[in-house]
Order: structure tokens, then C-alpha cells, then sequence
């Protein structure tokens, strides 16, 4: 099933991703476009005009170095506006950037970047990243060079730039095909090691272009304070800002007394993130005193929100538009949105329609598609997901059949409505005394309890039913977890109420903002064990 694009979509659809800044800089040349938003960082704000300038620069000096297309470079940083121009100045020449966390461990750094190959790592973390990046030109072979971007380094690198002529920029840019690779990401690893998602300019620009039409996104501020590692922060924030022709505040970190203070100070219009942050924004002691009048549209993904966060957040503000959605990495940008006028059923249950533009299906069985109100696998196909995973064809193969459906491993529902909700993740659901049992429903009755804050279920061995769910809940002081398995128990069969629930002030997050299951799921296993 495919819906059209509206006739009238945000922006044309481009070829290439640097295109979106040629065509807003010829319209607002002087308009702000990306703006250093955090005490710790530059300060610095550039026009659509100033960043084609620097953007050029930078190719220029890429060009110089010997980069060709096809080559990866890797750029270290916090989110900061340095790094989108240099992703910009990469990507139009065709070369393949990416991302790498400073605060990833060696481990995690230097496997991916042993696995993606680029040839010149670029140091963006101000004063040095503790020889991080030199150990990577050390001990990973096929890394050149590392060239730290605050030091005389890098005005040497841009200088060489200059011998490189505007024609032959030009020239080389022209070579650029939609269907080139511009950027790897990689996977969040929470079931094994990441798998680098190699992602199209062709898929950047037209998930770009259908996202931004189906949220109703145009020239408002966002802030970008998700790692440049990650599609959220690289292709649903950035890209998607830029395609629609808007403004993008960076900050080094999520921190929520600078968000708020920066919310009020730059005018943000759309504020984004995953839920975790918005519960800590809105239990962090401004909030209560923080201008939110210029937010018109709350936007989160990546898990389900709590009711009682969009209560305060709704009850702060005054928004046109709450959405959620779905997405992956592998598919580049979102799939389903959550339509204008949601009631707060489809926007706390659901992740709303599927945006026009995406071809999808959900599959009951391999040969057969899912009735309505039945359980199924998203599938989605189209020349804007992954190009593949980067050295994996055999990952690939498994993703991507021969017909061009991305199998994503995720299960939705459709309701009568037409909103699609999510059921879980294939790879998490677990058999209980040959039941299914699937985490995410079990995570949403738990946080239907008035005492709970966030809930994740993990499915263990058990010698009896094979397994078993394990509940990790943070919840109010005071909160006992017999009470807990009561109120599951008053809502679901009994193979679904979780055996244990373990009480947490905390729970393990992955970089991007999201449970780490897998660190959940090892500690279960290891107090059944110990």
C-alpha cells in the first residue's frame, strides 16, 4: 500500500542532499540557519548564505586532501554546528560520512570505525577528545590521519582548500548520484554488534520532504541535542529541518535547565526528543517557571510517551500539534506519523498513519497480510531505505528480500481506524509457557500505574515455562512491586503479568536515549543464576 504526496509538499524533491542549501540559500540568504545554541560551544549563527560559504570551504579542502568518491571520513563530535557543515561539505562530493560518539568507550568507537574504514577521522571535540582520534590513527588500519577541527590543523586543511577551483567543485558535485550513499549509521547494538546502515542521498531527501509534509513542518526552530551518530539527530532533525527550510539549534548535550532556558531564548517552535527527556524536563524544578509560549509542536519517537509527562507538557503549553512516530535506521526516516487533530487515544497508543510517499505492508505470515486488529511485521519498500549494511551482505539478504521489502523485525497492529500501534520487536518477544508475550504491551499496562515512570521488560529462562518477563520499573518512592503485579494482573492474562518486577531508581540507557535491554536482560538472567 502507497499513499500520493500531497500536491503540495514542503519542498520540491531534490536530487541531492547539499541541493536543499543551494535552494534555501537563492530564497533566504539571509535567514539563520544553523545556530550554536549551548554555553559551552561557539555561540556561532549562520545565514543559509554564510553556510553555503563554509560548506564550500570545506570541500574544497576535502577535495585537496585527496578524498575520493566512494571514501569515508569520520567526524568526532558532540552535536554541534560544526558538524553539519562538515556532514554537508562531505556528502556533496560524494563522500560517505560518519558519526562517531565521544562519549562512546574505545571498544565501541573503534569497531566502528575499524568496520566502516574511513580514511581521515576529524577531531571536533573542543580542546582534543584525549587522544581518542590519534589512538584511532594508531591502531585501526586504514585510518590516515586525524585532524583536529579547533587547532592550526584545521585552518592548514582548509588553506589547502584553496587550491582546488570553483569549477572543479562544481564539476565534482555534478558526479553525485541520488542513489549514491552519503552517510552510516549504525545500528544501537542492543542485541549484538551495530550494523551500518548505509543511507541514500535519494532516501534523505525524499523522507525529508514527505516527513516534514505529513508533521506540517515549515521555517520554525528545533533543537538538535541528539548524538551525530544517529539518524534522529543526523536525518530527522537536521536533513528534515533543512528540507523544509528551517532553523536548527545545537547543543553539545541534553541537559534540561539549558533546553528550557534555550526554548525561551532562541523561540524554539518544534521541541523534540524521546520521552525520557521530556519526563526529566518537566520534573526538573524550571519547568514550573519556564516560557514554553512559543512551542507549536511537541514531536517524540523511539518509545511510547507517558501520559501523566503529556499532561504537563500539554497543560505548559500551547501547541497546535503533538507527534509520534515510526521509524528506524534502516528505513531513513519516519514511516507513520501521527495525524492533525489525533485525540490523545491515537497519540498516547498509536504511532498514527502511514506518512504518504511510503510504500509499506504488514505481514500476518510470509505469504499472508494481516487482517485488521491483527498482529504483523512492517515491511517497507521504496528507493529511500539503506542502501544495505556496509560489509554485510549476508545482513543484508536477511533484511531486504528479493522483491525490495525491508523487513524491519517490528510488530504494529492496525486499529479500525487506520493508526497502526506497536506491538514490540520480534527479536523481544518471548514464548511463555507457549504463549507469546510481548514486552511493549506488558511496558504500557505498567505505566498505566499512577506510581510507575518508566517500565522495561525483559523476557529470562525458566525452567518451567521456558521463559518468563522480568519487569525493571522506576517508580515513585515507596511504591511496593507485589502492587505492581496486582495491577498487571487486573489487565492481562496471566502468562503476561511479569514474574519479578525489580524496582530501579534508574534504568540503563543506550546513547540515543533509549532503554538498554540488553544490559536489563544480562542482570535478570545473572540474579537467576547467582
Amino acid at each position: 500500500m502507497i499513499l500520493p504526496l500531497p500536491d503540495e509538499p514542503v519542498a520540491p524533491v531534490l536530487d541531492r542532499i547539499d541541493s536543499y542549501l543551494d535552494h534555501w540559500a537563492a530564497i533566504q540568504p539571509d535567514s539563520e540557519f544553523l545556530i550554536d545554541g549551548g554555553p559551552a560551544i561557539t555561540g556561532r549563527r549562520l545565514t543559509w548564505a554564510q553556510t553555503r560559504v563554509e560548506v564550500d570551504s570545506v570541500a574544497r579542502a576535502l577535495m585537496a586532501a585527496g578524498l575520493e568518491r566512494g571514501d569515508r571520513v569520520a567526524y568526532l563530535s558532540d552535536p554541534r554546528l560544526d558538524f553539519f557543515v562538515h556532514f554537508l561539505a562531505a556528502t556533496s562530493i560524494g563522500l560517505i560520512w560518519q558519526g562517531l560518539n565521544p562519549k562512546y568507550t574505545w571498544s565501541e568507537v573503534s569497531y566502528v570505525v575499524a568496520d566502516a574504514g574511513p580514511r581521515i577521522v576529524f577531531d571536533g571535540v573542543p580542546g582534543g577528545s584525549d587522544g581518542l582520534s590519534d589512538r584511532l590513527v594508531a591502531e585501526i588500519d586504514g585510518v590516515e590521519r586525524c585532524i583536529p577541527v579547533d587547532a592550526a590543523g584545521w585552518d592548514d586543511f582548509l588553506e589547502a582548500g584553496r587550491a582546488i577551483h570553483a569549477d572543479a567543485l562544481v564539476e565534482r558535485r555534478a558526479g553525485v548520484q541520488p542513489m549514491d550513499p552519503g552517510f552510516i549509521v549504525y545500528t544501537s547494538g542492543s542485541t549484538g554488534r551495530p550494523k551500518g546502515a548505509l543511507l541514500t542521498h535519494r532516501g534523505v531527501c525524499w523522507c525529508g520532504v514527505t516527513g516534514s509534509t505529513a508533521r506540517g513542518a515549515g521555517a520554525e526552530k528545533i533543537i538538535c541535542n541528539l548524538p551525530v551518530n544517529h539518524v534522529g539527530s543526523v536525518s530527522d532533525i537536521c536533513c528534515r529541518k533543512m528540507v523544509a527550510g528551517g532553523a536548527i539549534v545545537f547543543q553539545e548535550r541534553f541537559d534540561p535547565a539549558l533546553l528550557l532556558a534555550t526554548i525561551a531564548k532562541e523561540r524554539i517552535g518544534v521541541w523534540g526528543g524521546v520521552p525520557t527527556m521530556f519526563q526529566l524536563c518537566t520534573a526538573h524544578p524550571d519547568f514550573a517557571e519556564a516560557d514554553l509560549s512559543s512551542i507549536r509542536q511537541l514531536a517524540w519517537g523511539g518509545a511510547a510517551m507517558p501520559a501523566p509527562v503529556l499532561e504537563r507538557l500539554l497543560a505548559a503549553t500551547d501547541v497546535d500539534r503533538c507527534t509520534t512516530g515510526y521509524g528506524m535506521s534502516e528505513t531513513t526516516g519516519g514511516v507513520f506519523c501521527t495525524p492533525p487533530g489525533a485525540d490523545m487515544d491515537v497519540i498516547l497508543n498509536t504511532v498514527g498513519v502511514p506518512i504518504p510517499g511510503h510504500e509499506f505492508r504488514i505481514m500476518a505470515e510470509a505469504d499472508r497480510l494481516a487482517e485488521v486488529g491483527e498482529s504483523g511485521e512492517v515491511q517497507v519498500r521504496g528507493d529511500w531505505i539503506m542502501a544495505g549494511y556496509w560489509n554485510r551482505p549476508e545482513a543484508t539478504a536477511e533484511a531486504i528480500d528479493a522483491e525490495g521489502w525491508l523487513h524491519t523485525g517490528d510488530l504494529v497492529v492496525m486499529r479500525p481506524d487506520g493508526c497502526l500501534s506497536i506491538v514490540g520487536r520480534m527479536s523481544e518477544m518471548f514464548k511463555t509457557g507457549g504463549y507469546n508475550a510481548y514486552p511493549r504491551e506488558i511496558e504500557m499496562c505498567l505505566e498505566e500505574h499512577p506510581a510507575v515512570r518508566i517500565a522495561a521488560v525483559v523476557g529470562v529462562p525458566d525452567p518451567v515455562f521456558d521463559e518468563v518477563g522480568h519487569a525493571f520499573v522506576v517508580a515513585e518512592p515507596g511504591t511496593d512491586a507485589d502492587a505492581i503485579r496486582d495491577h498487571c494482573r487486573e489487565r492481562l492474562a496471566n502468562y503476561k503479568v511479569p514474574k519479578v518486577v525489580h524496582l530501579r531508581d534508574v534504568l540503563p540507557m543506550l546513547a540515543v536515549g533509549k532503554i538498554d535491554k540488553k544490559s536489563l536482560k544480562a542482570e535478570a538472567t545473572a540474579l537467576l543464576e547467582g
